[in-house]
């Protein structure tokens, strides 16, 4: 799917540089304040083994003056590419933009947070071989607010049983793959897509590194518990049909209470003469609980069906509005 944008060519800046041996792919959402420094701090890391790179700041329509600070640091290093979205489409779609105009051999994913070190990226470049593929990031045992670790540990233990992969507690955006992974990413299409989740789904050869994260040092996340939750909900009802399973084990579960019952009721009649006591109070609950099945029943259905229809839309996971440093005809392709 083609898309228009607008490049900018920068005063002294080449718009046909060498291909980059790596690609950084960031997000940018409310982290003005951190980009000069996180840009600083990846030239460093990068100068000595890994120099051809390029860092891919994707504005995802943020409200500060983050696309300012781009076009900056852009402008005084053509290694740093901005791309700007025409307004928030969210962190995943932000990804994917960097994903499609990617050229480095080998690629990378992390926050504009500066919680992700960049000092820890030659680690992670060097972790791939021609054995290993995929190199995932850990926190270190105790990182982390309390709500992300519940989220966290909810989402990791049920995606682990239903994919049946070994997915580590506390693992993070921050990761390294081959471009071989990164292809194969492109090749799935969908609107609602989840790299993270995705990446274990592909399989692949791969590996886990311990890494510390630092506090943040500026802003607040905009992830909230509820966020993160639905997040990990939306991950499950992408991979498996897990909630309908649920809810159709919940309906044969009731429907042998309703058995059970009514062979009591029998029983009691046939022996005793007589019926079970009723009451309007019973009654009255279990209209109540079997209504509250049927309609969080009819919710998941309708989440599913709300998804086949935002796919059979076929709308484009981004609009690109303005781009810097970016090589002619590289990224025009979903």
């Amino acid at each position: 799917m083609n898309f228009e944008r607008s490049r900018t060519e920068l005063p002294g800046v080449s718009t046909t540089p060498p291909r980059p041996r790596a690609s950084i792919v960031v997000p940018v959402y409310r982290n003005a304040t951190s980009l000069r420094e996180l840009a600083e701090r990846i030239t460093a890391a990068m100068v000595a083994d890994w120099s051809q790179f390029e860092l891919l700041l994707v504005d995802d329509g943020s409200p500060d003056d983050a696309w300012s600070v781009i076009w900056e640091l852009a402008a005084h290093d053509s290694r740093i590419k901005g791309i700007r979205l025409s307004r928030n489409f969210g962190q995943h779609p932000a990804i994917a933009a960097g994903f499609d105009v990617a050229r480095g051999d080998k690629i990378v994913i992390m926050d504009a947070d500066l919680q992700d070190r960049p000092e820890e990226l030659p680690r992670l470049l060097a972790a791939l071989t021609d054995h290993v593929d995929i190199v995932y990031t850990t926190k270190q045992e105790g990182e982390g607010s309390v709500s992300e670790k519940i989220t966290s540990r909810i989402f990791h233990t049920v995606f682990s049983s239903v994919t049946r992969r070994k997915v580590p507690h506390g693992i993070g955006t921050y990761r390294a793959f081959s471009c071989k992974v990164l292809n194969s990413l492109k090749a799935y299409p969908e609107y609602n897509v989840l790299f993270g989740p995705l990446m274990f789904y592909v399989g692949y050869s791969s590996t886990f590194i311990e890494v510390t994260r630092d506090s943040r040092k500026h802003g607040t996340t905009s992830y909230s518990f509820l966020k993160r939750l639905s997040l990990a909900l939306r991950s499950l009802a992408s991979y498996t049909d897990l909630p309908n399973r649920v809810f159709f084990a919940a309906g044969m579960l009731v429907l042998a209470a309703t058995v059970l019952y009514a062979l009591a009721v029998i029983v009691q009649y046939v022996l005793f003469g007589k019926i079970l006591p009723s009451g309007l109070t019973l009654l009255a609950l279990l209209i109540l609980f079997l209504l509250a099945v049927v309609l969080l029943g009819l919710g998941i259905i309708g989440s599913y069906v709300f998804r086949v229809y935002q796919e059979v839309l076929r709308r484009p996971r981004y609009l690109v509005a303005q781009t810097l440093n970016l090589v002619p005809g590289v990224g025009t392709e979903m």
